[in-house]
């Protein structure tokens, strides 16, 4: 990029900064936070005015922080009246400490999108999202280099991942650069009958090129099975976890409801038998699984009808548990609607990480709070908060560690009440460093295939070329369609000699004054 084109970037991040700090404190949202906890400030990506949710956070090898997240508009018809939602998959990231405005990646949906990414060693982002782009709620794989992910023409084709209706998927990278994905999806839409959703697998060992044929990981045709989450460790263990007895899809809930938790210590080949977690009663949700890179294992959930947050350990890889318990000095939030999460993430001393929202106490005003514990392998450390405001209600917290002592954490907010529509929804971000020992990361310096011996799935099977080259005329839309901020971007651009000209006669003016110009 030239020079010209480094400093309109720059200019808009300075602008987007300048913008969005007003937005906040116009509107009074000077966030609380953090006070002793180590975590800085923090950092309001989306627009006040805007739905911003759902967000998902990755850190590239170079220690980039990108987030993505769903943003929702309502759609006016004639008479002013409300025509449905339009959803989109907004990108930003952070470069020489600001934050880029925010841009739009994949076309609008008609249907919520809920979306996940992933980084590589080879310089690479990866990016899952659903909803009805191309068709109605499907499941699509996307690529970019980390250094124009900004931009939707930088972005690779689709690649459909599921085959019936789905809802929401998870990806993560292994460290020799496969990438796993796994989904809800009905599979079968031809049928009249109600089909609930189940949870699949599928990997792809050259970069996306190609994927695996879809795997079921636990056949539950009586119950619907939603929010799936994966995470992987320094051992390349793949642990997954779910929710069973709801169906995003069909709205079917069950009075029982249950998580399931497996895991795979070979790269997706086999997985263990399913461990269901049924503890204090039939009503958990929100399971999150983690590890310390050493054989332990964490699982973490809540219980519907107890304001309370359990915990289940394994010192031997999940060959056996101890008994589950409460995690001290915290509570969840009141039971009020299904979509929040917990997450995990691990440092070089493996210690894991624990980001949820809570309450110190069981009152139902008591201040809802973005917090972070650690688990030592013997017990909990004291909660510390991340966010906390009186009327933002926080939700879908997410962790990342990079480097073995760099935290990032992001949520969104809900202003005034989780059941009040017509709010604001804001995505957050704050981050800190603890005092774990530095793991450099190192780029890969060329990609080097591993071709998977399995059948191609019907999608299009170019020769695999992983972590290829993208150039400007492979655009991640179709009929390589930029979106509306990448042209004016590229009007930026393009007037900027205009500009410079213009200064240069002006700095020539005040310079010989009426000498030359007069």
């Amino acid at each position: 990029m030239s020079n010209t084109g480094r400093s309109a970037r720059h200019s808009w991040r300075v602008v987007w900064t300048l913008m969005l700090g007003g937005v906040l404190l116009l509107g009074g949202r000077l966030a609380a936070l953090a006070q002793d906890s180590g975590w800085s400030e923090p950092v309001a990506l989306s627009d006040s005015t805007l739905w911003s949710w759902f967000p998902d956070l990755a850190v590239d090898v170079y220690g980039t922080p990108h987030v993505v997240w769903c943003w929702t508009e309502p759609v006016e018809v004639e008479g002013g009246e409300e025509g449905g939602l339009q959803e989109q998959v907004m990108y930003t990231s952070r470069r020489e400490g600001v934050w880029e405005r925010p841009n739009d990646i994949v076309p609008r949906s008609a249907d919520i999108i809920r979306n996940a990414i992933a980084t590589d060693q080879a310089g690479n982002i990866h990016l899952v999202f659903g909803g009805s782009v191309y068709d109605v709620f499907r499941l699509y794989y996307q690529r970019a280099p980390v250094d124009k992910a900004w931009s939707a023409a930088a972005w690779s084709k689709p690649r459909l991942l599921n085959q019936g209706r789905g809802y929401m998927g998870d990806i993560v990278v292994d460290s020799k650069g496969w990438l796993h994905v796994i989904y809800d999806d009905t599979r079968d839409t031809s049928s009249k009958r109600r089909v609930l959703a189940d949870i699949y697998y599928r990997r792809s060992t050259d970069g996306g090129e190609t994927w695996s044929l879809s795997r079921i990981l636990y056949e539950a045709p009586l119950t619907g099975s939603t929010k799936p989450q994966m995470k992987i460790d320094s051992n390349d263990v793949i642990y997954v976890t779910w929710e069973e007895g709801w169906d995003r899809l069909t709205g079917a809930v069950e009075d029982d409801r249950y998580a399931v938790y497996l895991a795979s210590l070979d790269g997706g080949e086999t997985w263990t038998e399913p461990r269901l977690i049924e503890y204090p009663d039939a009503a958990v949700v929100q399971l999150a699984a983690g590890s310390d890179g050493k054989g332990g294992v964490m699982l973490v959930w809540r219980s519907m009808k107890q304001d309370l947050i359990f915990y289940q350990w394994s010192n031997d890889g999940g060959q056996t548990w101890q008994e589950p318990d409460v995690i001290p000095q915290i509570f969840a939030r009141p039971w009020t609607n299904p979509h929040d999460i917990y997450d995990m993430a691990t440092d070089s001393d493996g210690r894991i990480h624990l980001v949820v929202v809570g309450r110190s106490s069981l009152d139902q005003n008591a201040l809802q709070k973005v917090v972070h514990l650690v688990w030592d392998g013997r017990r909990w450390s004291a909660p510390a908060t991340i966010f906390a405001q009186q009327g933002l209600y926080p939700q879908y917290s997410k962790i990342v560690v990079y480097e073995g002592n760099q935290l990032y954490a992001t949520w969104f907010t809900w202003e005034g009440s989780v059941w009040e529509q017509d709010v604001s929804r804001v995505v957050w971000y704050s981050q800190r460093q603890i005092s774990a020992p530095r793991t450099p990361v190192t780029p890969w310096p060329t990609a080097t295939p591993v071709v998977e011996q399995a059948t191609p799935t019907p999608n299009p099977t170019p020769t695999p070329t992983p972590y290829p080259q993208f150039n400007r005329e492979e655009s991640g839309l179709p009929d390589g369609l930029y979106t509306e901020n990448d042209e004016v971007f590229q009007v930026m651009i393009a007037l900027s000699p205009v500009a410079l000209v213009i200064g240069v006669l002006a700095v020539m003016r005040g310079r010989w004054g009426r000498r030359f110009f007069g």
